[in-house]
Order: C-alpha cells, then structure tokens, then sequence
C-alpha cells in the first residue's frame, strides 16, 4: 500500500450524544437527543461519511457517580456500550474507520484482543482502538479493583498491548487451508501460543480465529504527561492530544516522534490530530454569539454568590489542586466566592451582573487575566468595552472540554489550514459544540473549503484504517517473512 502523492489533511469526528459543550442539549435548536437508539449515532456517522472523515470516534468514560459525572458532559448520563454500538455503525457504514474506545485496566488482553480482531472482520479492515488509562476509584470498584494503580497502570498498559498485539499475530495468513482432498484444514506450523508470563498478565494464547485484516490494529491515545508520551511514542499511529498554539503543538509532536525513533531505531508514522470544537457562525460576531449563548446555559450554583463552601476548603488540597492543574470550574464550584478566589480579587460585591472593570483587571492575577483574554476572544466582550459581567467571567471560567474554534466556515478552515502547513497538527479531531446545527455546518461548509485547496479528500481511495493514513499492514511477528517490517511497538 503506497502512501498518498502529498500530504493531506486527516479529519476524525469525536461522537458525544449532544456536543461537547454542556449548554448544547439546552439550544432551542438542538435534538432531544435519544442515547440508546441506532438512528441517531447512524445519522452522525454518515454524516461524518458523506464528508469522507477518516473515522468516527466512540469515546467512552467508564461509568462512577453517574449523576455527578453528567454535569461534565450529559454524554456520561447515558451511553451505549462501544464495542456493540461501533459493530452496529459498522454495518450502517463501508468506508469510514470506526475507533473504539476500552481501557486496559479492566479488559484482560485475550478479552480485548478478541473483541478488537472480531469487530476489526466485521468491518473489513476499518477498526481502531482508542487506549485509555483514567477513570475515578469508583469505577474501578464497579471491576473489583481498589483503584487505578496510578503510574503503575503505564506498566500494566504497555504489558497488555504487548500481549493483545502478540494475540493478533497467533494465526498467520494462510493457516485456514481447509484443504477438501487432503482432509487438512488448518495449517499447524502458522498457529502459534504465546506461553506469556509476565508481570500482569499470563496468557497461554492463540486467538480461534485469521489475523485481522488490517494486521495490527491501529491504536490513538491522548495524553500529554512523560509516561503518556512514551505510550504514543512505544504504540500509537494517532495522538490527538491538543496543545493550546501552534509552536506548543510542534514542540509536542517532535518530541513525542523522537522518543519513537529512540524506541523502535527508526522514524515510525505517529500522526497528531489535535482536538478543537468548531463554533461557525454566518458571520464572526454571529459564532461569537452562538459561543456566548452556549456558555449562559451552563448551570451555576443555587448560591451564585457565596456558594456552599467553608472559608478552610480555599485553602483545601482539594480546591488548590484545581488551580494548580489550571482545571474549570466544576458544579459546586462554580459561584463568585469561587471565581474571586480563582482570579484573586472579592467580585461579590456587585453581584452577577456586576460590571468588571479596569481597576478589578489590574488586580487579576495570572489565571484572571487569561480568562479575560478568552473571553474577549470568544465572545468580543472586554474590560475596555465595559461589556464583561462578573456572570460572564464565571461561564467562562466554568468550560471544559477542547479548544474552541469561533468563526465563519471561512475562519475556522484557515485556523485548521495554518495549523496544517506549520507541521503543528496532521489533522483534527472534530466535536461539535452541539447537534445537529454545527456539526452540518462543519461537513457541508468547512470540509468543501479544504477540499477546494487540495487538502483534503473528495472521495476515498481506500476502505480501511491503515489505509486512510497510508499506512502498511506489518508483518506477523511470528512469521519468517519480515520483508515488510516489524510490529509497532515491540
């Protein structure tokens, strides 16, 4: 399989029931979504489809405190299963790759490496799998587990992709020989067991069943840490962590790309694909609007001002924890007391829609004032227009989630076209901030500006994962042909 003639741009759709906003679902134009039906992930597919993305994303959060969770995404209130919702899609689909999203710490890698090879059959070489390694103590306990092992559960990730990649290779091409005349039906010296005793798992192995058509499965993670970029760097084909510029973006990439070069003694294919949330407007004041309506629907607290918290929790682990990690406000959280606290100057006095002014913004501190210059960025609203609320600052202050991207379909395209030619991103994970509005105005308005300046596809040229990217089915690692390489990874 040759690579494409140029480089092109690669585009991935992340699925959330309702965006990835937490005001979406409250649009008056957006659906009242349904999480456990087929037709509404079926019709953001093909959407996605249509468009010629390079794969769907099925991200996944193992279920804790369910109630608690939704007030980060209403996503976490209800979803499907991956593995069963991505084999449906997959049927509903023939070109566009589907990632699937489990976490090492509670599949074994004979379960994993199983369900990963079927589904990878089902859809003719179009699975991938998205490695995750966080979840709360309270989901581990729903798998019998204490905790998550914190750095410990790197160790036990790199053993258990060692292993499922080793589960893939079991059976080499040609082992089904289902020979009528001879009466052989598989071929004895192309099926291997693993024998594997190491220091998480032992598995005795071979999978009933052909090497997947894709050979390896590709696999994305995200995750910025050292020990997270030695995992992209020893693993992964697709990183889609997002850096917050263009030259943060570039120095992550090459740093992450030379660790790979040290582990495997050759430059390996890892593409980035950072993650941004289109916001498109008719034009730029209008998605500034749209950005501004969304942030009004995130819930504050039932005390706006004061909040519920003690004076001795601002001095908390807990709270400064939040501030070091430069984290959003969470429910609970999210209340003038806690926003003065967060920027360093009292803004209760005047209550929500207490102006901010000049005098209160020369006392913020580091993290007041970049709130401030979002803010203006995303909304238009500054200090010097005397057009920021003590109210608007807590939104802001308030949103989680990837990087928002504001304009018309003209100013996102060139946001993502500058990212592109500077070497900071390979492409883009896409999450609209909410359905079906932006998410259609990005596939019907965007995509034909990139693909009218030859970056990006009009039709597919290959029907699986590997071949979106360009890239080549290894060699079985137990095979003694290794004219086309090794396996990643090992």
């Amino acid at each position: 399989m040759n690579a494409p003639a140029h480089r092109e741009l690669h585009l991935g759709y992340m699925y959330w029931l309702n965006g990835t906003h937490w005001g979406g679902w409250r649009q008056p134009d957006a659906p009242t979504a349904d999480a456990f039906s087929l037709e509404y992930p079926t019709r953001a597919i093909k959407l996605a489809e249509a468009a010629k993305f390079d794969f769907f994303f099925l991200g996944d959060t193992l279920p804790g405190d369910v109630y608690q969770e939704h007030w980060n995404t209403t996503h976490n209130g209800g979803r499907l299963e991956p593995f069963t919702l991505g084999s449906q899609l997959a049927l509903q689909t023939s070109k566009i790759g589907i990632a699937v999203t489990a976490h090492p710490t509670y599949y074994e890698p004979y379960i994993l490496a199983r369900l990963t090879a079927s589904l990878d059959h089902l859809s003719h070489g179009r699975l991938a799998w998205n490695v995750v390694l966080g979840a709360s103590d309270l989901a581990a306990r729903n798998f019998s587990l204490p905790d998550l092992g914190g750095e410990r559960r790197y160790a036990r990730a790199d053993e258990h992709i060692r292993v499922v990649r080793k589960l893939w290779d079991s059976i080499e091409d040609g082992a089904y020989l289902q020979d009528k005349d001879s009466g052989h039906y598989l071929d004895p010296s192309k099926i291997h067991r693993l024998e594997h005793k190491g220091e998480f798992f032992e598995v005795a192995g071979t999978l009933p069943m052909a090497r997947p058509p894709q050979g390896q499965i590709p696999l994305l993670y995200a995750g910025a840490s050292e020990l997270s970029r030695e995992l992209t760097a020893r693993h992964c084909e697709i990183n889609f962590t997002g850096p917050a510029d263009i030259p943060a973006s570039a120095a992550f990439n090459a740093d992450v790309r030379e660790r790979a070069a040290r582990i495997h003694g050759k430059q390996t294919p890892i593409f980035f694909l950072p993650g941004i949330s289109p916001v498109i407007g008719d034009t730029h004041e209008d998605a500034q609007a749209t950005y501004a309506r969304l942030n009004a629907a995130i819930p504050i607290d039932e005390d706006p001002i004061d909040g519920a918290q003690d004076d001795s929790f601002w001095s908390s682990p807990d709270w400064l924890g939040l501030v070091n990690a430069g984290q959003p406000l969470p429910v609970g959280l999210r209340s003038l007391r806690a926003l003065s606290e967060l920027v360093g100057v009292d803004l209760r006095g005047d209550g929500l829609d207490g102006a901010i002014s000049a005098e209160h913004a020369e006392r913020f501190n580091e993290r007041g004032r970049k709130t401030l210059t979002s803010l203006a960025a995303r909304t238009g609203r500054s200090v010097e227009k005397g057009a920021v609320t003590a109210v608007d600052l807590l939104q802001q202050a308030s949103v989680g989630g990837f990087p928002p991207v504001i304009g018309t379909p003209e100013e996102v395209a060139d946001h993502l076209i500058d990212w592109f030619t500077s070497g900071a991103a390979d492409g883009f994970n896409i999450n609209s901030p909410y359905m079906w509005n932006q998410f259609e105005r990005f596939t019907t308005q965007v995509v034909p500006i990139l693909q009218d300046k030859g970056l990006f596809r009009r039709e597919y040229t290959t029907d699986t994962f590997r071949g979106h990217f360009g890239l080549p089915i290894p060699a079985n690692q137990f095979s003694t042909d290794t004219a086309r390489g090794g396996v990643s990874g090992e």
